[in-house]
């Protein structure tokens, strides 16, 4: 479904407390597009973020510095 972007492009989260009756609808619907739960998910996200963006919503934290 989509390619791998580089690693220093890429950031890991987990999905914790998702109930087992969804993960097992994701997991039929990934099925059914022939794709990885993971690309399904992915695909899915990108999808709503586009359409928000479509909408004109910003999507974009401010640039927050931090002592060190």
């Amino acid at each position: 479904m989509s390619t791998k972007p580089p690693s220093s492009e890429t950031r890991d989260y987990l999905l914790r407390d998702l109930p087992i009756s969804l993960a097992s609808k994701v997991k039929v619907a990934a099925t059914l597009h022939q794709a990885s739960m993971k690309d399904y998910i992915l695909e899915i996200l990108r999808k709503h973020v586009d359409e928000l963006e479509r909408k004109g919503v910003a999507l974009t934290l401010p640039d927050v510095k931090t002592k060190r």
